[in-house]
């Protein structure tokens, strides 16, 4: 298959959209693996903070037992307190379910309407408004649980005596200092995110590109292919090449515009034994030799030869083939391998008379000679 250009212009087009591609992916894989780390690294940060408000509830605690009457009292804020927490967890629980409820409800009305079934929309919206109320309900006696605990709070705070809080100060300031550092990390964590999902679109968007411009030079790869074979069935079938010899059949083009199509060779169609078909610029069969037959002039095919000089192919090479008639012998001399031309120095010769091989010299060598005194020319 001979070169193409626009084919080769795509593989460079798919081969450049794949580097960038990969290149990309790189830079996506080293967002993601930073974005990882961080997150390890918040999830410490987020351990430190919880055991820092751990012993800070603790000194708390542990501050409010040094009197009797502090633990009456704050013994009957923590009954609330705990009790109310438990229940203000079970319904933050609930509440964020109906929550996620209710967005689900809404985003499948939305899809329902813009893609599916419209008349379902309407449903999937009312049940959705359910879930919201049901969700305010939760969240109405969340804030007035939250409400107790805190008036319970201040009535323990300002019934309570004064104590001795240094220990809970210093439990206070490690956590805040905790705190602090979880937050620093979690908003790197988030730009590093931000970064890694930007990085992941970008290879998305070229991972498209390269399946595109791939797909695009096997669209045209096929089609040329395509082409190629069905130029190269018009040119054996010129040629009348059997159907046996097609598969392995070697087609060379030559600058002249002249097709030599080498077949029947063993192992390949230009191999040992092969035959030789030559086609002009025109399409006109101009020399056609079996497999296993025997070279020569014989194996041309133009009547319309007359005495003159020719251009021509011999064995496949460029040769000069002068034909004349002597009498009632007809003579045909082809002159082949010279330097500068065909019959230059040092030519190679053939020579037929009536059709018969009188004399062939090849590289200097006398290949063949018939009886001296009948051969007409013998150069």
């Amino acid at each position: 298959m001979s070169r193409n250009y626009e084919l080769d212009s795509l593989k460079s087009r798919e081969q450049d959209a794949f580097q960038r591609k990969q290149a990309a992916f790189q830079r996506y894989k080293e967002a993601r693996d930073r974005a990882s780390d961080v997150h390890d690294e918040m999830e410490s940060a987020w351990q430190e903070r919880s055991s820092a408000r751990e012993e800070m509830n603790h000194e708390y605690e542990e501050m409010q037992r040094n009197s009797e009457h502090y633990r009456e009292v704050w013994d009957e804020y923590s009954h609330i307190r705990d009790d109310n927490n438990s229940r203000i967890e079970s319904l933050k629980w609930e509440a964020d379910r109906e929550h996620q409820e209710m967005i689900s409800c809404f985003d499948q009305a939305s899809s329902e309407y813009e893609y599916g079934d419209k008349s379902m929309a309407p449903v999937y919206s009312q049940e959705g408004h359910e879930h919201k109320e049901r969700r305010d309900e939760l969240n109405a006696e969340i804030s007035e649980l939250a409400r107790e605990v805190r008036e319970a709070r201040q009535n323990a705070e300002w019934r309570a005596p004064k104590t001795d809080s240094s220990a809970f100060h210093r439990a206070k300031e490690a956590f805040e200092r905790a705190k602090s550092r979880h937050e620093s990390i979690q908003a790197e964590f988030k730009r590093a995110k931000a970064e890694r999902d930007r990085l992941k679109a970008e290879f998305d968007s070229l991972h498209e590109e390269h399946l595109r411009l791939k797909e695009e030079f096997q669209r045209k790869l096929e089609e040329i292919k395509s082409a190629s074979k069905r130029e190269r069935d018009r040119t054996l079938d010129k040629a009348n090449i059997s159907w046996s010899e097609r598969s392995t059949a070697k087609i060379v083009k030559k600058a002249d515009g002249t097709v030599q199509i080498y077949h029947g060779g063993i192992g390949d169609g230009d191999g040992y034994g092969h035959g030789h078909t030559v086609l002009d610029q025109f399409g006109n069969k101009t020399y056609d030799r079996d497999a296993f037959e025997a070279h020569g002039s014989q194996n041309c095919i133009d009547s319309s030869l007359r005495n003159g000089t020719y251009r021509g192919t011999f064995d496949g090479r460029p040769a000069v083939i002068k034909v004349s008639d002597s009498g009632n012998s007809d003579q045909i001399q082809i002159f082949y391998g010279g330097k500068g031309s065909p019959d230059g120095p040092g030519h190679n010769h053939v020579n037929y008379v009536n059709g018969k091989l009188q004399f062939w010299r090849e590289h200097g060598e006398t290949l063949y000679q018939d009886d001296k005194k009948n051969q007409i020319n013998n150069l």
